[in-house]
Protein backbone atom coordinates (compact mmCIF):
# COMPACT_ATOMS: atom_id res chain seq x y z
CA UNK A 1 0.00 0.00 0.00
CA UNK A 2 1.23 3.29 -1.02
CA UNK A 3 0.80 6.69 1.05
CA UNK A 4 -1.37 7.87 -1.37
CA UNK A 5 -3.89 4.65 -1.80
CA UNK A 6 -5.05 5.77 2.10
CA UNK A 7 -8.81 6.10 2.53
CA UNK A 8 -9.93 9.85 3.37
CA UNK A 9 -11.52 8.30 7.01
CA UNK A 10 -7.48 7.40 7.65
CA UNK A 11 -6.46 10.66 6.04
CA UNK A 12 -8.78 12.72 8.30
CA UNK A 13 -7.89 10.59 11.71
CA UNK A 14 -3.99 11.16 11.24
CA UNK A 15 -4.70 14.52 10.55
CA UNK A 16 -6.35 15.19 13.73
CA UNK A 17 -3.53 13.15 15.45
CA UNK A 18 -1.20 15.95 14.21
CA UNK A 19 -3.51 18.56 14.91
CA UNK A 20 -3.24 17.61 18.44
CA UNK A 21 0.39 16.74 18.04
CA UNK A 22 0.13 13.08 19.44
CA UNK A 23 2.26 11.63 16.46
CA UNK A 24 4.73 10.84 18.42
CA UNK A 25 2.81 8.34 20.96
CA UNK A 26 0.52 7.37 17.80
CA UNK A 27 4.43 5.66 16.14
CA UNK A 28 4.97 4.25 19.24
CA UNK A 29 1.41 2.74 19.56
CA UNK A 30 1.76 1.03 16.15
CA UNK A 31 5.22 -0.06 16.51
CA UNK A 32 4.32 -0.99 19.96
CA UNK A 33 1.25 -3.25 18.76
CA UNK A 34 2.62 -4.62 15.29
CA UNK A 35 1.99 -7.66 15.64
CA UNK A 36 -1.44 -7.79 16.76
CA UNK A 37 -2.30 -5.21 13.88
CA UNK A 38 -3.64 -8.26 12.18
CA UNK A 39 -5.74 -9.27 15.01
CA UNK A 40 -7.34 -6.07 15.36
CA UNK A 41 -8.03 -5.44 11.98
CA UNK A 42 -10.46 -8.81 12.47
CA UNK A 43 -12.01 -7.16 15.21
CA UNK A 44 -12.77 -4.01 13.81
CA UNK A 45 -14.33 -6.23 10.59
CA UNK A 46 -16.72 -7.75 13.18
CA UNK A 47 -17.05 -4.58 14.96
CA UNK A 48 -18.15 -3.19 11.97
CA UNK A 49 -21.48 -4.14 12.01
CA UNK A 50 -22.75 -2.78 15.41
CA UNK A 51 -20.39 0.73 14.71
CA UNK A 52 -22.75 1.39 11.92
CA UNK A 53 -25.69 0.89 13.65
CA UNK A 54 -24.35 3.23 16.08
CA UNK A 55 -23.95 5.62 12.94
CA UNK A 56 -19.94 5.39 12.74
CA UNK A 57 -18.68 4.22 8.94
CA UNK A 58 -15.29 4.53 9.20
CA UNK A 59 -14.28 0.53 10.43
CA UNK A 60 -13.80 -0.61 6.97
CA UNK A 61 -11.13 1.52 6.07
CA UNK A 62 -9.45 0.31 9.51
CA UNK A 63 -10.16 -3.01 9.05
CA UNK A 64 -8.88 -3.51 5.83
CA UNK A 65 -5.71 -1.45 6.34
CA UNK A 66 -4.56 -3.71 9.66
CA UNK A 67 -5.29 -6.81 7.70
CA UNK A 68 -3.28 -6.39 4.50
CA UNK A 69 0.65 -7.72 5.07
CA UNK A 70 1.58 -3.86 4.03
CA UNK A 71 -0.97 -2.13 5.66
CA UNK A 72 0.69 -1.43 9.04
CA UNK A 73 4.22 -1.05 8.05
CA UNK A 74 2.46 1.93 5.81
CA UNK A 75 0.55 3.28 8.66
CA UNK A 76 3.94 3.67 10.06
CA UNK A 77 5.62 5.37 7.29
CA UNK A 78 2.88 7.77 7.20
CA UNK A 79 3.42 8.01 10.80
CA UNK A 80 6.89 9.04 10.17
CA UNK A 81 6.36 11.49 7.86
CA UNK A 82 4.39 12.97 10.00
CA UNK A 83 6.33 13.31 12.90
CA UNK A 84 8.97 14.41 10.61
CA UNK A 85 6.65 17.56 9.20
CA UNK A 86 5.56 18.17 12.97
CA UNK A 87 9.35 18.32 13.84
CA UNK A 88 10.33 20.94 11.40
CA UNK A 89 7.09 23.00 11.70
CA UNK A 90 8.30 23.27 15.60
CA UNK A 91 11.81 24.10 14.61
CA UNK A 92 10.75 26.82 12.64
CA UNK A 93 8.51 28.04 15.09
CA UNK A 94 11.54 28.12 17.65
CA UNK A 95 13.69 30.10 14.94
CA UNK A 96 11.24 33.03 14.40
CA UNK A 97 12.09 36.20 16.38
Amino acid sequence: MHEGQFDSEIDATLSAIGQRRMVLPAVLFVAGHRPLAFVFGQILLILQPMAALLGSDGLASWAHLLSIPGGPDALSDRLAALLERDRHATRDLKSEP
